[in-house]
């Protein structure tokens, strides 16, 4: 499929939206310029710069704190679960590792999932699990209904043509878990964006998402606006997700903060406008997009987008029970090592919306689910199908059920 793609073409084609495609890239580097220098200043003066809201302070109207995950495209939710059932969980999570000889499966499938096949610790650091007992719990919980809700209302979901999602019937997207130990320096990730790489330049409906970015119109284009958002193609390739999630995700199971190998971002939501822009200037090679590759992240490096770079910031620290998120537009790494002294211990969530593009991936999932093995979107490591303590049907509430495509939204 990637054979039949003309590079050079399609950005010739997206040059010839704008009446000067340079002049459009400066105009747009002038913003990330501005907004590279706020986080800069906020930075060095110790001020927060990523927002952040208590998960009982949801319901009231935060116009300040709406107007700022607008801006940074992520936001820090606070006390979504409390200390101790998190602690319970994590040490649940680790029994379930411990006495399913986990460490001795995956060394017999380690080569199946390329997607970290860079990885050379002795114990890995992200866990090919899905249906645990503390995965469950965190993702189909009530509170995290409610934190998923209110994200995705955050986003324009309707419009002149069809409303692309229902903000308040959330899927579930089953991910990993990261258990992070100290010292370890084999899990940094640079800078990226996952839901597509070249897809972003070549899909018909990524197009049309970027549409005013190509065309001179960078001002009024709206991260937050969900249009064809829900209908874009993704080549296939392991670990390329194939649903439409709001906001990516993850729950900390232990106190965590900069330093030990935390998520870092680049907190502009609009920052993938330079991205986009950059690969059609002609320092780049015609049949290149500033080095993203078929089924890659899309890729984010000092060769083409320093400027960009210099706004990567680590996450603040989280305590067990607080949550992170960001928009899939958003730039984010993982920091190199872990320099702290206990475990940095994650489990992974994504709001996913009930849609056609989502409903058509859970149905699959779901599949998988009653198997216990791993879902569509990850390396089929399959390791859950005879553990113990492995999540069942008969396990689930209704809720859950029904993110689980298992029953019926009414």
């Amino acid at each position: 499929m990637f054979e039949n793609i003309d590079i050079e073409k399609v950005k010739e084609e997206l040059r010839n939206h704008s009446k000067n495609y340079k002049e459009n890239f400066a105009k747009i580097e002038k913003f990330i310029e501005t907004e590279i220098q706020e986080i800069l200043n906020l930075r060095k003066n110790n001020k927060p710069i990523i927002p952040e809201i208590s998960i009982n302070e949801i319901d009231q109207k935060k116009t300040k704190v709406i107007e700022d995950i607008n801006k940074r495209g992520c936001v820090i939710i606070r006390d979504v679960f409390d200390d101790k059932f998190i602690e319970n969980l994590n040490f649940q999570l680790e029994k379930y590792i411990d006495e399913n000889n986990y460490f001795e499966d995956q060394k017999k499938k380690s080569d199946l999932d390329k997607y970290f096949s860079d990885l050379k610790s002795a114990k890995p650091q992200i866990y090919g699990l899905y249906w645990s007992k503390a995965q469950i719990e965190i993702r189909h919980s009530e509170k995290m209904a409610k934190v998923k809700k209110w994200l995705n209302n955050l986003w324009l979901y309707k419009n002149d043509e069809y409303e692309v999602f229902n903000p308040n019937k959330e899927l579930s997207y089953a991910d990993r878990v990261r258990r992070r130990e100290p010292g370890d320096n084999t899990l940094g990730l640079s800078p990226h964006c996952d839901a597509g790489s070249i897809e972003r330049w070549t899909d018909s409906f990524y197009q049309k998402i970027y549409k005013k970015i190509f065309a001179d119109n960078f001002e009024k284009f709206d991260p937050f606006d969900a249009k064809y958002r829900d209908k874009t193609k993704e080549f296939e390739s392991p670990a390329v997700a194939h649903v439409f999630r709001t906001f990516q995700g993850w729950t900390a199971l232990t106190e965590q903060g900069p330093g030990d190998g935390t998520l870092q971002l680049i907190p502009i939501s609009k920052g993938i406008a330079y991205v986009l822009t950059r690969a059609l200037l002609d320092d780049v090679p015609k049949n290149e997009l500033c080095g993203s590759k078929l089924g890659r992240a899309l890729s984010v490096n000092s060769e083409y987008h320093s400027l960009l770079l210099k706004g990567l910031v680590s996450i603040p620290k989280m305590k067990p029970g607080d949550t992170v998120w960001w928009h899939p537009d958003v730039i984010h790494a993982v920091e190199d090592k872990h320099s702290g002294r206990n475990y940095s211990n994650v489990v992974y969530v994504g709001a996913t919306p009930y849609c056609k593009k989502n409903i058509d991936y859970t149905i699959k999932q779901s599949e998988k689910f009653l198997e216990g093995k791993s879902p569509p979107d990850f390396a089929p490591e399959d390791y859950e199908i005879n553990y113990k303590g492995r999540i069942k049907q008969g396990d689930l509430s209704l809720l859950a059920k029904k993110q689980l495509a298992l029953e019926d939204w009414n």
